[in-house]
């Protein structure tokens, strides 16, 4: 058996255990509807206060984990179902974008302003996976909330706010969503930088060569996916965003946006990649908590268009 097939494999072995993960999750999905309930309830998170004399902190600039978790725990159902029958849950997915968008406001807010709170750039506090919000928004072809979510790369990635890990599909995702809808200007701040050519090539007519480079993404993100904890690719290791190809269907789904063909590609892996895709524009979905929690957070201030002009 050659290595290739050997990582396959382990890589099956693992999508199978991806059943049992929204079960598994279930626990700390529910204690975290209680905190959030005390938010909704109180206007405060659980925790003592953070003070800073410099700067006070408004009530939802002291979420940690509590947007997260129900993100994660959308995805998780999502990956289930896509394991189970080869169908990606267009209802989970959007529940997770709602999430997911709320959190990229709140971490773009929160990094700007750290400069002025601690004299120094917020580096490495954003969360590697929130690379794949961005990926979601494309996907779904919400326009304006990938626009939104890349506020936060746009300025952050070059200010090293990311928590970057060994894996370049996250550096992929922001540099590609650039070259199609952005200033067509950023850099990768990695050396060496693994995907330049599908960056430039995303907009190739060469059906061939986009299907080599579909092929060489789905088969970086099972290698990684497959690998110890030790190689440092993080973001595919707490049982998150690992078995749904979000790199190789953002790549398919900008170049639908732009009136571009595809081809018809699988990936042993993955199953037929093209046809995850949705037929047309999938609205972001709002569960009861967070209908509430938004309009807990709006009666306090809070305002995602004044927010993004931190």
């Amino acid at each position: 058996m050659t290595d290739k097939a050997k990582t396959l494999e382990k890589f099956n072995r693992e999508r199978k255990r991806a059943l049992k993960y929204p079960e598994k999750y279930q626990r700390v999905y529910e204690d975290n509807k209680t905190d959030l309930m005390h938010y909704i309830d109180r206007g405060c998170v659980k925790r003592e206060p953070a003070v800073n004399d410099r700067l006070p902190f408004l009530p939802w600039e002291l979420f940690i984990s509590e947007i997260k978790i129900p993100i994660d725990y959308y995805e998780l159902q999502a990956q289930k179902l896509l394991v189970q029958d080869g169908q990606l849950s267009l209802t989970y997915v959007g529940h997770s974008l709602s999430y997911a968008y709320l959190d990229c406001v709140f971490e773009y807010f929160k990094s700007q302003r750290f400069v002025t709170r601690f004299d120094r750039e917020r580096e490495r506090g954003v969360s590697p996976d929130s690379v794949f919000y961005l990926a979601i928004a494309v996907i779904l072809q919400q326009s304006k909330h990938a626009c939104h979510i890349f506020r936060l790369f746009e300025v952050g990635y070059p200010r090293h706010w990311v928590n970057r890990s060994k894996s370049h599909i996250g550096d992929l995702i922001i540099l590609l969503f650039d070259a199609a809808n952005g200033s067509k200007s950023m850099t990768p701040i990695v050396d060496g930088f693994a995907y330049a050519d599908i960056v430039a090539d995303w907009n190739t007519e060469d059906l061939d060569l986009l299907t080599a480079h579909l092929t060489r993404l789905c088969d970086d993100q099972v290698a990684q996916v497959a690998a110890p904890p030790s190689k440092c690719f993080f973001e595919f290791d707490n049982g998150n965003w690992q078995f749904t190809p979000y790199a190789a269907l953002m790549l398919l789904a900008l170049r639908a946006q732009h009136g571009l063909p595809n081809p018809d590609f699988s990936h042993p892996g993955f199953g037929n990649v093209t046809h995850l895709l949705p037929d047309a524009p999938v609205a972001p979905l709002e569960d009861e908590l967070l209908s509430q929690l938004l309009t807990r957070i709006r009666t306090q201030g809070f305002d995602e268009e004044t927010a993004l002009q931190a």
